[in-house]
């Protein structure tokens, strides 16, 4: 359970209030960084169930009146008013529950969507029947307030690792601290700021503000929101305190077209010159946000652990991937099989 640091050493000999990141680090939680948040892949379905069976992981196929249906159904209904589409396959969601750190923990999942446009538009590319191609979508990567199990890692990297699977969308996030509301006032100055990527406009909803359209090559979507806000509605008091009131995040997301020969897997893509492109691009968004500093050790500890599992915690450390123990282990480290020279 997280705790007040109201009357807690040694922040209460502190003659300014502590940081986000001092109330995030004090209560073992990853402050100030930026990592990967979501990973999507386009895959031959058959090829990642049968991947599945093999690692002896079950897949649950979710009620179509699940909450989750909805995007998805939304985009179809968009879709299906441009060119008609085949009612034949209806859409798919199923579920992979990956290890968890502990029991009382919440659920880890692979997430695998079928029969959706962006998966037929694909097939139809390469000459395939419909259903041929699944969206595998590993969410929840960067969340410092959820544990993450080691064993969940190195399951995903099984998956990352394949060039076949093609590399779809990448969210990359940021945490910084802000105690200025974000709401509709602020979408003007939001949009300017973020000039030219602001040029479409900006989109204000709730303590949101997005921007959907950036005419940049890879980055596809800007969100800029309270994750304060968001995790307390998700997590409760007992562990979003009103300590981390000010948590704000940026999100980037990167798109690529899965039908091009150089799309290459995930791999492929953070190992090129296009990834460390992407990145200053990135920082410079950040800059434009108001986040003047933040650390890259976790989204450099997350790709080295992807890349080689034996970065992950060895057998004297905690289960936990995402740890302030964990990350110190890697900072410790004198050898890397992946530096980011940004």
């Amino acid at each position: 359970m997280t705790k007040s640091l109201k009357n807690d050493y040694p922040y209460n000999v502190l003659i300014k209030s502590p940081s986000i990141a001092d109330v995030l680090a004090y209560n073992g939680f990853i402050s100030n960084n930026q990592g990967i948040d979501t990973i999507e892949l386009i895959a031959k379905y058959t090829t990642v169930k049968n991947m599945i069976e093999k690692m002896n992981l079950s897949i649950k196929t979710l009620p179509q009146e699940h909450k989750s249906y909805k995007k998805y159904q939304d985009q179809r209904e968009k879709e299906t008013k441009k060119r008609l589409l085949d009612n034949e396959f209806p859409i798919i969601i199923e579920r992979v529950r990956l290890p968890k750190v502990q029991g009382r923990d919440k659920d880890f999942y692979i997430t695998i969507i079928r029969n959706i446009p962006t998966l037929f538009d694909v097939a139809s590319h390469h000459k395939k029947a419909k259903n041929t191609y699944c969206l595998v979508v590993f969410a929840g990567l960067h969340q410092p307030t959820k544990r993450i199990n080691s064993q969940a890692i190195q399951i995903i990297s099984k998956f990352l690792k394949r060039k076949a699977f093609k590399l779809h969308r990448l969210d990359i996030a940021i945490d910084t601290t802000n105690h200025q509301n974000i709401n509709y006032k602020q979408k003007g100055a939001f949009g300017d700021n973020l000039m030219p990527y602001g040029k479409q406009g900006v989109i204000s909803r709730g303590s949101s503000l997005y921007i959907n359209d950036t005419k940049h090559h890879s980055i596809s979507k800007i969100i800029y929101y309270d994750k304060f806000k968001k995790q307390r509605y998700q997590q409760g008091k007992e562990i979003i305190t009103d300590d981390l009131n000010g948590w704000k995040r940026l999100e980037i997301t990167l798109t690529f077209d899965v039908t091009k020969n150089y799309n290459r897997g995930f791999i492929f893509y953070i190992e090129s010159l296009n990834f460390i492109n992407d990145l200053y691009d990135i920082k410079e968004i950040a800059q434009k946000v108001g986040i003047k500093e933040y650390k890259s050790d976790y989204l450099t500890y997350q790709l080295n652990s992807i890349i080689d599992n034996r970065f992950i915690n060895n057998h004297k450390s905690q289960k936990q991937f995402n740890s302030i123990e964990s990350l110190e282990r890697f900072r410790q480290l004198e050898f890397r099989r992946y530096i980011l020279p940004i």
